[in-house]
């Protein structure tokens, strides 16, 4: 995952002395203690510094192993692989878009909660079928990347596109637990 060094420059001048160092003990995962440290082990770690190949050498290696390569799919792909009809995506992008115009109707919504479902595969469809409309121009991303939100309004009218970035959002299984987990705990207390 990249995170933009401006960015993190950014939030840690915004903490304050004591939010800093609580970050810092938190972070803090010290290898060694003194009293682990004898001749022996010195001599070990001696001997795997002399040993260790030079980093260029060891990214090349890596670079040669072969890994399976991600691949985007296109609507019309996906379609070819029978994976999803034509007039079915069609209709959820629909729904989905009068979905967001009614949720947006006072002002933006916060872009997890509006994909989030109870399965991975309804969070992912809907997550797929929001970025054709945002790609689109009849919805709008707003990225506030200090504070790490990402909220999503509907564009008065279709916006032409031109020259438009590409913002990737990944949302993988483990993620998705996390968020759905933090949905329920945030739920449960607030039937409580």
């Amino acid at each position: 995952m990249f995170i933009d060094p401006f960015l993190v420059e950014v939030k840690i001048k915004l903490l304050g002395k004591e939010e800093l160092a609580s970050a810092l003990l938190a972070a803090w995962r010290p290898l060694i203690a003194a009293e682990q440290l004898t001749p022996k082990r010195l001599s070990e770690a001696l001997e795997y510094w002399r040993v260790l190949l030079p980093l260029s050498q060891r990214m090349k290696e890596l670079e040669a192993a072969q890994f399976p390569e991600e691949k985007t799919l296109s609507v019309s792909e996906l379609i070819k692989l029978k994976f999803l009809s034509e007039r079915a995506f069609n209709e959820e992008v629909r729904k989905l878009q009068e979905e967001l115009a009614e949720a947006s109707e006072g002002g933006p919504v916060d872009y997890w909660k509006f994909v989030m479902r109870e399965t991975y595969e309804e969070t992912l469809l809907r997550a797929y079928a929001l970025s054709f409309i945002i790609s689109n121009g009849y919805a709008n991303l707003i990225i506030n990347p200090v504070e790490e939100t990402i909220l999503i309004e509907m564009a008065g009218k279709q916006v032409q596109r031109k020259g438009g970035k590409s913002v990737p959002i990944s949302i993988n299984y483990e993620k998705w637990m996390a968020m759905r987990n933090l949905k329920n705990r945030t739920e449960g207390i607030k039937n409580e």
